[in-house]
């Protein structure tokens, strides 16, 4: 009963002065929904009500009312809403903008097709002008949610601002991955890259902007930068090449990765394009390198990338892949093959647990001693539990010793003393 008076109450004595007014009061707010909420309040005055209750900081009451309307209700609102939002979006105050362009975005899921249409072409404009100043946090709702849901409409607004020169790339970049698909992305790279003068210094932002966003022309300028440009660019494309996965530089990064003649810092990169593209020719090529590569340190390296781009399956493999008749430091052990496998977590413990049966000493050396080490998700626990314990044991005769190791540190030895730690867990 009281909801019909307020409703009538509404119907009496709502006004445009009224509910202007009501926005500076203490009750106003209250009106202004009851306004809204009123069928009986005519469907141009409700319409005002709800951008009242968008300039008082109250959208999200908006939203709730009319997601409850019946739809015929609710478009004979919005034939006068939409246009209330898109003249508050031509205000000079940003606030005031933002405000309105959410609020037509919010109300845009209940419109036929061509006035969507109609509605995306206003919320672009707006967008625009936001992102040629440099501004991408948005309002209520984030532009990439606004864009997103526009579609691929949204795509030739930002290809056209990634080649205008004055335009903050960095963020229009991010911004196209997250909303466009990958023939526009395609689109914003080559537009970019239109950008890059010959002979002028190309910023980092630029480089790794351009690995962001990808696409046959941009690809193949970064591979060609990475393989014959100055050593400065090279490693700058190489970086660019890491932000996302681009499996046709994979054999100049392997060849780059294991060049022992190549600027030291590029090859260091080249792993990470590697890593980056994973998968078993890229582990396949990193094996190749562990067996061959004459500096123990790049060895080192090719063994982490291999577990970053085989994960788990790539432990017994990787170890497997270091010559015999290779001299190791302990510490270096633990210090790298061990720490390479913890990183993995415990999901790494089934293939460390089958390394100790491997025919290679080294396999079977760093699998005990890995068991043993903390693992990232248990700092101060161990990869493995007094369960393992016996398949650690079979090894206790084990009298191979690993070139290198300290003297008395045989497979066997170190077998005992981890399943001793295991059991008494």
């Amino acid at each position: 009963m009281g909801g019909i008076l307020l409703a009538l109450a509404a119907c009496e004595s709502t006004t445009s002065e009224r509910i202007e007014a009501w926005k500076g009061t203490q009750k106003g707010p209250d009106k202004i929904e009851a306004a809204l909420r009123g069928g009986n309040v005519p469907a141009n005055l409700r319409a005002e009500a709800a951008a009242a209750l968008v300039d008082i900081g109250r959208p999200e009451k908006v939203d709730e009312i009319m997601a409850a309307m019946e739809a015929g209700e609710r478009w004979e609102i919005l034939k006068t809403l939409v246009e209330i939002h898109i003249k508050a979006m031509s205000s000079p105050q940003l606030p005031k903008v933002r405000e309105a362009r959410d609020g037509l975005f919010s109300v845009r899921q209940y419109a036929p097709p061509e006035e969507q249409k109609r509605i995306d072409g206003v919320l672009l404009a707006s967008i625009e002008k936001d992102l040629s100043d440099g501004r991408f946090t948005g309002g209520r709702h984030s532009l990439d949610k606004i864009l997103s849901a526009i579609g691929p409409a949204s795509g030739p607004m930002l290809v056209k601002l990634l080649g205008d020169p004055k335009s903050p790339y960095k963020g229009l970049a991010e911004l196209l991955v997250k909303v466009c698909d990958e023939p526009t992305r395609d689109k914003g790279g080559a537009a970019l890259l239109g950008r890059v003068s010959a002979g002028k210094e190309i910023p980092i932002d630029m480089w790794l902007s351009l690995g962001l966003l990808g696409g046959p022309t941009v690809t193949d300028y970064l591979a060609g930068k990475m393989e014959k440009g100055s050593p400065e660019d090279a490693i700058f494309a190489a970086k660019a090449l890491q932000q996302a996965r681009f499996p046709t530089v994979l054999p100049l990064a392997l060849k780059l990765a294991g060049d022992g003649k190549a600027n030291k810092e590029l090859r260091g990169e080249a792993f990470g394009v590697i890593e980056k593209i994973g998968g078993p020719e890229a582990q396949k090529g990193l094996l190749h390198i562990i067996a061959e590569d004459k500096n123990e340190l790049v060895r080192y390296r090719a063994h982490e990338a291999a577990l970053e781009a085989g994960k788990g399956d790539a432990i017994v493999p990787a170890l497997q892949a270091f010559s015999g008749k290779l001299s190791f430091k302990r510490e270096d052990v633990v210090d790298f093959l061990v720490k390479d496998i913890s990183k993995l977590g415990a999901k790494a413990k089934p293939q460390v647990l089958a390394a100790l049966a491997s025919p290679s000493a080294l396999a079977r050396m760093t699998a005990v001693l890995a068991l043993e080490a903390p693992v990232a998700s248990n700092p101060k626990g161990h990869l493995g539990g007094p369960e393992d314990a016996a398949a650690v044991l079979k090894l206790a005769d084990d009298k191979a010793v690993i070139k290198g190791f300290p003297s008395g540190g045989s497979v066997g030895a170190e077998a005992k003393r981890v399943a001793s730690l295991l059991q008494a867990k």
